[in-house]
């Protein structure tokens, strides 16, 4: 038990490690609105993580996230909808819900996601996508998100699907 301990805390160790330090993946200013481009994350940086992720575990940055939704094709248990948040919100605060203009991990120990998203712009190929927050650092939700298939397709924007990055695929 001891053993399954310490490689569950090693895990996420490294997993906080990997989300915190890189950030070579987000999308350049210059970079093209319509453009979809892909990752530059190595293999084995994807399959270090891929093997770290957990079924049980709470994720938040974009590289864990995406290896879980990839792995598992589905969202960490600390996701719920956009509707769930709300009436966690107003469960919790006491507060009536008028807008997003905080950080709900902070506040309600959730992240958002698994809601529809369009794809209105056209600027991935065409499928069914979901959508989640990823990567809370200030006060509210901000503007960074995966968008994913249950084929396990992963994309990632870092300023709210103006352009996107391939993270995985299928």
């Amino acid at each position: 038990m001891a053993k399954n301990i310490f490689a569950f805390l090693f895990s996420v160790l490294f997993l906080f490690a990997c989300g915190e330090v890189s950030t070579s993946y987000e999308s350049s200013s210059s970079q093209s609105s319509s453009s979809v481009s892909s990752s530059s994350q190595s293999s084995s940086s994807q399959t270090s993580i891929l093997d770290a992720v957990q079924e049980i575990g709470e994720y938040t940055t974009k590289d864990s996230v995406a290896a879980y939704i990839y792995k598992f094709q589905k969202l960490p248990s600390n996701y719920v909808n956009k509707a769930t948040g709300q009436e966690l919100y107003e469960a919790q605060t006491g507060n009536t819900w008028t807008k997003w203009n905080f950080n709900p991990w902070q506040i309600l120990g959730v992240m958002i996601g698994g809601d529809y998203f369009g794809n209105n712009e056209g600027l991935l190929p065409t499928d069914n996508y979901k959508e989640c927050d990823v990567d809370y650092h200030d006060s509210s939700r901000g503007t960074k998100r995966l968008v994913y298939t249950e084929a396990g397709l992963v994309y990632y924007t870092a300023n709210h699907y103006e352009s996107f990055i391939s993270i995985y695929g299928r």
